[in-house]
C-alpha cells in the first residue's frame, strides 16, 4: 500500500454552516477538499481505471450512440490509489460529521469518467432505490478532479431529501436520455421496485423545482443525502474529461433493506450469515466496513 497522501495536507474542516446547509438543503459544496498529492492520487486512480477497466464496469452512451461514460462500481478495491483514499478515513469523516453521526461505514463507491466531446446527461434520480439500505443517515461524497462548469456538473433539487418519498429507478421523463452499451460487465437492469412512484421529470419542468448547481474546481466535493433528487446536464461538446469519484457512507443506524428488485453490490460480500431486513448496518461491519469513528 502506498503512503497516505493526506499526510501532505491539513484535514478539511467541516464548519457549522456546512452542517446546516447539508441538513437543510440535502447537499453542500465543499471547496478544495483534495489538494496537492491527494488530488494527484485521485487523478492517477481514475486514469488507471480508464486505461485498464476491470470488475463491475458499465459503459453508457447517448441514444444516438454518441458520447462515452465509464462507470465503475466499488471501483476502489481494484486500484491502489483509490483504495488508499478510502482507507485513510478522511472522506468517511467528512460524511460522518455532516450527518452528525459517531461513525461512518462504506455503502458504495463509484467512478464516473465522462470522456471529452459529447457529454451524456445523467437522468434525474435518487440513489436510494438502487441500494440495499434505507434511512436519513446516508451521505454521498462526490469529488471531481477536473474543472466542471455548472452546465455539466451534478445538480440537486434543494430539500428533496425531506419529501418522505422513495422513487423507483424509472422516470416520468418522456424519453430515455442515455442507454447502456450492449457489451457491458455490469447492468442496472432489474434494479428498483416498480411498486414505487417513478422519479419526476425534473428536466422538463425545471421552473417547478428549486435546483442547486455549482461551479466545481478540481478537488472540490459535493456532498448530498442519498434520498435527494439529482442529475447532471449533457453538453454537445466539452474539451476535457469530467472525472469524478463518489463514495456513499452510512451512519450506524442506517437500515439494511431487502428490495423487491436487484440492488447495487455491497462493498464486501456477506460472511455467510444472513442480513436481516430492517437491521442496523452497524451489525454488519464485515459487509459495510467502518472507516471513521468519532
Amino acid at each position: 500500500m502506498q503512503a497516505t497522501a493526506w499526510a501532505t495536507q491539513d484535514s478539511y474542516r467541516i464548519t457549522p454552516d456546512d452542517i446546516r446547509a447539508y441538513q437543510r438543503d440535502g447537499a453542500v459544496h465543499l471547496q478544495s477538499v483534495l489538494q496537492g498529492e491527494a488530488l494527484a492520487q485521485l487523478t492517477r486512480g481514475l486514469e488507471e481505471l480508464h486505461a485498464r477497466p476491470t470488475g463491475q464496469i458499465t459503459r453508457v452512451k447517448a441514444a444516438d450512440g454518441e458520447g462515452g461514460t465509464l462507470i465503475g462500481q466499488n471501483a476502489s478495491w481494484g486500484y491502489a490509489s483509490l483504495i488508499d483514499l478510502v482507507e485513510q478515513g478522511e472522506l468517511a469523516r467528512i460524511a460522518g460529521q455532516l450527518m452528525e453521526v459517531r461513525s461512518a461505514q462504506l455503502i458504495l463507491d463509484q467512478v464516473f469518467y465522462k470522456e471529452p466531446g459529447r457529454i451524456v446527461p445523467t437522468p434525474w434520480h435518487q440513489d436510494t432505490p438502487f441500494l440495499c439500505v434505507r434511512g436519513m443517515d446516508m451521505a454521498r461524497v462526490w469529488i471531481s478532479c477536473d474543472p466542471s462548469p455548472r452546465e455539466v456538473t451534478l445538480q440537486v433539487v434543494r430539500g428533496s431529501h425531506r419529501w418522505n418519498v422513495i422513487y423507483d429507478t424509472r422516470s416520468d421523463a418522456n424519453a430515455a436520455v442515455a442507454m447502456q452499451d450492449g457489451d457491458t460487465e455490469f447492468t442496472y437492469a432489474g434494479m428498483g421496485d416498480e411498486r414505487l412512484p417513478a422519479s419526476p421529470d425534473v428536466e422538463t419542468h425545471r421552473d417547478s423545482f428549486d435546483i442547486l448547481s455549482w461551479q466545481v474546481e478540481p478537488g472540490d466535493a459535493i456532498v448530498f443525502q442519498g434520498n435527494v433528487l439529482h442529475g447532471a446536464p449533457g453538453l454537445d461538446h466539452h474539451p476535457v474529461p469530467r472525472r469524478a469519484f463518489a463514495t456513499m457512507w452510512g451512519g450506524p443506524d442506517l437500515r439494511y433493506h431487502q428490495s423487491a428488485g436487484a440492488t447495487m453490490p455491497t462493498p464486501q460480500h456477506s460472511s455467510g450469515a444472513a442480513m436481516h431486513h430492517g437491521a442496523r448496518i452497524a451489525d454488519y461491519p464485515e459487509v459495510f466496513p467502518v472507516f471513521w469513528r468519532d
